[in-house]
C-alpha cells in the first residue's frame, strides 16, 4: 500500500477533529475525501503531509512511519491547496523558478512551459509581477509550482478554488494526463462533487470526525439510493402495462411522461426491453443520483424533510 492510516486521532483543545480513522490508498490510485466544513479532511491531510502531529495512530507513506521519519516523507509529498504562497514583487517565471531550485528540480523550465500551455499561461503572464496576477491566475501557477515537483505522491486540498469551470476542466484534464505518464497517487479533497465524481476511484466520506462510508461513487450511489427511475412516453399517448417483481411503482406525470421506479438498479436493461416491446417509445432515459445527492442525504440526513426527494426522483 502507498499510504496506510490507522485509528488516527486528533484534537484541537476540547474539539476532536478526527476519531479514530483508518483507511488505506493503492499506488496510482486516486482517492477522494469527502465531508462537510469541520469534518477533519484538511486535517488528515495535513498529518500526512508532516505539517502536523496526530495524538494517536499510524500513518504510513510507501512503508514510511510520517511522524518518525518526516524528512524522508516529504521528498515524496506534495501538497497543492487553494492558498499560494508566493513573492509578490517577482514575476511567475522567477517564481517557478526560485522554488524549483529550492527543491531540486532540473527541467523546470520545460514543464513549466507545458503545464502553463495546459492551464493556458503562456509566457507573457509568466513575465507578469505575481502583484499583477489575477486570483485565477496565482492558482494556476499554484498548481505548476506543485506539478513540476514530480512527487509520486500528492495531497490536493480544494486544488481549483478560484478557478473558472473552463480552466478547473484543464486542470482536471492536465492531472489525468499527468496521472497517466507519472503513475501518482492522489488524495484529493473538494467541495466540487462533479470533478471528485470524474477524477476519484474510490471515495470516503467524513462526518464529525469520523469514516462513514467508502466505496467508489456507484456503490455510494447504490447504498444510498439503490432505486433507479426510466423515463419516457409512448407516441401514442399509451399507458404502461407491465408486470415485475422489480418495479416499485409506475407514475405518469401531467406532460403525460411514465416514470417507472426500480428497486434495483441492476434490473434497469430487462425493464427497459419490456417497455419497448410494450409500443413505439419516444425520449427515453434512465434517471440516478449525482454523486452530490448522495452526499447530502448521507451526512445531512437529520435536517432533511421526510418528503424532500432528489431531482431524478
Amino acid at each position: 500500500m502507498e499510504i496506510v492510516v490507522e485509528c488516527l486521532e486528533k484534537s484541537f483543545g476540547d474539539t476532536q477533529a478526527l476519531k479514530g480513522i483508518s483507511f488505506e490508498v493503492d499506488k496510482g490510485e486516486i482517492f477522494g475525501l469527502l465531508g462537510p466544513n469541520g469534518a477533519g479532511k484538511t486535517t488528515t491531510v495535513k498529518i500526512l503531509a508532516t505539517m502536523l502531529l496526530p495524538d494517536n495512530g499510524l500513518t504510513k507513506i510507501r512503508g514510511l512511519d510520517v511522524v518518525r521519519y518526516p524528512k524522508k516523507v516529504r521528498d515524496l509529498v506534495d501538497v497543492i491547496t487553494a492558498r499560494d504562497k508566493f513573492y509578490r514583487r517577482l514575476t511567475g517565471y522567477q517564481n517557478i523558478r526560485f522554488f524549483s531550485r529550492l527543491y531540486k528540480v532540473d527541467d523546470w523550465r520545460s514543464k513549466m512551459e507545458e503545464y502553463g500551455d495546459h492551464l493556458g499561461l503562456d509566457e507573457s503572464d509568466f513575465e507578469k509581477r505575481l502583484a499583477d496576477y489575477s486570483t485565477g491566475m496565482r492558482q494556476k501557477l499554484n498548481l505548476i509550482r506543485n506539478m513540476v515537483r514530480e512527487t509520486p505522491i500528492l495531497f490536493l486540498d480544494e486544488p481549483t478554488l478560484g478557478l473558472d469551470p473552463v480552466s478547473s476542466r484543464k486542470f482536471r484534464s492536465l492531472l489525468k494526463d499527468v496521472m497517466e505518464r507519472e503513475k501518482k497517487t492522489v488524495i484529493f479533497t473538494s467541495h466540487n462533487m462533479f470533478e471528485v465524481e470524474e477524477l476519484c476511484e474510490r471515495i470516503a466520506i467524513l462526518k464529525d470526525g469520523q469514516i462513514t462510508m467508502t466505496g467508489d461513487p456507484k456503490e455510494l450511489k447504490d447504498k444510498i439510493f439503490p432505486k433507479r427511475m426510466i423515463e419516457f412516453s409512448y407516441r401514442d399517448g399509451s399507458d404502461l402495462d407491465i408486470q415485475d417483481p422489480y418495479i416499485d411503482s409506475i407514475k405518469k406525470t401531467r406532460d403525460g411522461k411514465i416514470q417507472v421506479f426500480l428497486e434495483a438498479g441492476d434490473r434497469v436493461h430487462d425493464v427497459v426491453r419490456k417497455i419497448l416491446d410494450h409500443g413505439r417509445v419516444s425520449n427515453i432515459s434512465v434517471k440516478e443520483p449525482t454523486l452530490e445527492e448522495v452526499f447530502i442525504k448521507h451526512t445531512d440526513e437529520e435536517e432533511r424533510s421526510e418528503n424532500e426527494v432528489t431531482s431524478w426522483m
